[in-house]
């Protein structure tokens, strides 16, 4: 460990620690290291909870990549909408002031 950061490990006080959980960030010796895929840990317990949080954590970014593709279709549905709302307004002010909109004209001498 860093110069002035020593201290005891949480199962053996009397032994100085080599590190710290990656879970819960307590201090542990080298006999109580437990290495997995994930990094460092104090216990069997800790690894396997920081192995389930990185899984959930990796089925939340895909889902959030799969729905983002939804939400990128709404928002450019609500902008066709406000265009298309935005076009007809216009036209319609046109057709009112005597400018011939086809469409909007044909509608209105109706």
């Amino acid at each position: 460990m860093a110069k002035g950061l020593a201290s005891g490990c949480i199962n053996h006080p009397g032994i100085e620690a080599v590190g710290r959980c990656k879970q819960c960030g307590k201090p542990y010796c080298g006999t109580c290291q437990i290495i997995g895929p994930t990094g460092k840990f104090c216990s069997d317990q800790c690894k396997s909870n920081h192995e389930v949080f990185t899984q959930r954590a990796q089925q939340l970014d895909t889902m959030k990549k799969s729905s983002s593709i939804g939400a990128k279709l709404f928002i450019l549905a609500k902008k066709l909408i406000v265009f298309s709302v935005a076009a007809l307004i216009i036209a319609v002010v046109l057709a009112f002031m005597g400018v011939n909109v086809p469409i909007i004209s044909e509608m209105l001498n109706r």
